[in-house]
């Protein structure tokens, strides 16, 4: 028996809430809910419903202007001439608590354009990317655009491109940001296919150039956007109430386990296998729900090093920032689940970074097993991508050597982040960039470090330097 719900338990209910359940539905017809895609506690709930043998999106708001913007940025989409949802039925019902429901056509086997980037080659991407822009200069030319415009807001279907989202549709301002913000979506190394697609555009399309450097700028934009998420309850991360401590964690990842783990994670090292035990850091493997998880505590090594550090973030802290900086910039690192901090106060202490467990080995003990067979195609690329999105992004690592480099699955992951930092002044990042590439390179010799220093010399001259064989 499916549970039936009132609008009033909707309106107060929390995230998590779960699908099936049932609501009134126009005519006093129930109204089978069976998915959730979107829920803002007290303000909107998104879902897929069944209303007399049909699928509908519906989309429930408890404030009427959110309800009147959805209607009105439908319409201006259609009166653009883009294809977009139709509308089925609205319901509004006076309450109290007053919900206003609209009902549009769902879309069934349609994959967003995030769905398309995550899963095929830039050149495929290309075609796909056109038709967005295209949509988005139609828009533009009426006078409008999608202010928060991301790649989930384009649904591809029955080889149709349609927008969705009418609640984001706004009064135009500063298209050519707008226009960024698109692309800024992507990881630095599909910038360049902005190139190729402007002249979808239509009319009067951008500069390319002013382009490129906006999208730069709007993807540090939406990066700090993300990363003050990180840190707050929001639909992506929870961040519960703790007594002596702060404590952020993953929503997609808080398991019973988990939260039990963050709430006493001493009580793990009973049980856990040592990867590292430093002063300055104790690294433990532990068993999570279906993967192993990495758990890494950063000690206090004495009373003056507790003293210095108390007022700073922590690195465990910096480190939880750095893994979703550097994951919005399409740079592998082990998944970040959670992270606590010990405090009394607003005095920071000791503190531990939960992360997913990558299985390889590092760089230099992963070359010396391939013994003869030298670098191969597939990491020469990984490296050259690894490098290139740090320059793109503005960002060094800050300790390259190769035991913080992990070879898993043909991929290269990088660990070690409590040192990775994003830089306003470009000078300042030059040096610290120069000092990423050398690093990497002190790590080998003889041929390895010919092959590298070939591969890498192209970055190097960007950032100004020659690279220095210091075994020779």
């Amino acid at each position: 028996m499916v549970e039936q719900l009132t609008l009033a338990q909707l309106k107060l209910a929390p995230l998590g809430l779960a699908a099936p359940f049932a609501l009134e539905g126009p005519g006093g017809q129930q109204l089978l809910c069976d998915a959730i895609f979107r829920h803002l506690p007290g303000k909107r709930l998104v879902l897929r419903a069944h209303l007399g043998g049909r699928s509908v999106l519906v989309k429930l708001f408890f404030r009427q202007r959110d309800f009147v913007c959805e209607r009105a940025g439908l319409a201006a989409m259609r009166a653009a001439g883009i294809a977009c949802p139709g509308e089925v039925w609205t319901l509004t019902d006076e309450g109290p608590p007053s919900g206003f429901l609209l009902a549009t056509e769902f879309l069934d086997n349609a994959a967003s354009l995030q769905d398309c980037y995550r899963q095929w080659q830039p050149e495929e991407l290309v075609e796909l990317l056109r038709r967005a822009v295209a949509l988005t200069g139609r828009l533009h030319r009426r006078g409008r655009m999608q202010a928060d415009i991301h790649l989930d807001n384009f649904l591809f279907r029955d080889n149709q491109l349609y927008m969705i989202d009418g609640g984001g549709i706004a009064p135009l301002k500063k298209p050519l940001e707008n226009l960024a913000l698109l692309f800024a979506q992507m990881t630095p190394d599909y910038d360049r296919l902005s190139a190729m697609t402007l002249d979808a555009y239509g009319e009067n399309p951008p500069d390319g150039q002013r382009l490129q450097a906006l999208i730069a700028t709007m993807r540090e934009k939406r990066i700090r956007h993300y990363l003050a998420k990180t840190t707050r309850n929001c639909t992506q991360f929870m961040v519960p109430k703790t007594a002596g401590a702060f404590v952020a964690v993953a929503r997609n990842a808080a398991s019973e386990q988990l939260l039990k783990l963050m709430d006493r994670p001493e009580a793990a090292t009973g049980q856990a296998a040592f990867l590292k035990q430093g002063n300055s850091a104790t690294v433990m493997k532990v068993a999570g729900n279906e993967v192993s998880w990495v758990l890494k505590r950063y000690n206090i090594k004495s009373f003056w090093h507790g003293l210095s550090r108390c007022f700073r973030p922590s690195r465990a802290w910096i480190s939880w920032k750095s893994a979703h900086r550097l994951e919005l910039l399409g740079i592998a690192t082990p998944t970040p689940l959670a992270v606590r901090e010990e405090r009394v106060g607003p005095l920071r202490r000791q503190a531990y970074l939960l992360t997913e467990c990558v299985d390889g080995d590092n760089l230099q003990a992963w070359l010396l097993k391939r013994g003869q067979g030298g670098v191969p195609e597939w990491l020469d690329r990984e490296v050259v991508r690894l490098f290139d999105n740090l320059w793109r992004g503005r960002t060094s690592h800050g300790d390259m050597k190769a035991t913080n480099l992990i070879v898993a699955d043909r991929h290269l992951e990088v660990i070690d982040l409590d040192a990775v930092r994003h830089h306003r002044c470009k000078q300042g990042f030059v040096r610290s960039y120069r000092k990423d590439l050398q690093r990497f390179m002190d790590n080998w010799q003889g041929e390895t470090w010919q092959h590298f220093e070939e591969l890498l010399r192209p970055m190097a001259t960007r950032s100004g330097i020659s690279l220095v064989n210091k075994k020779v």
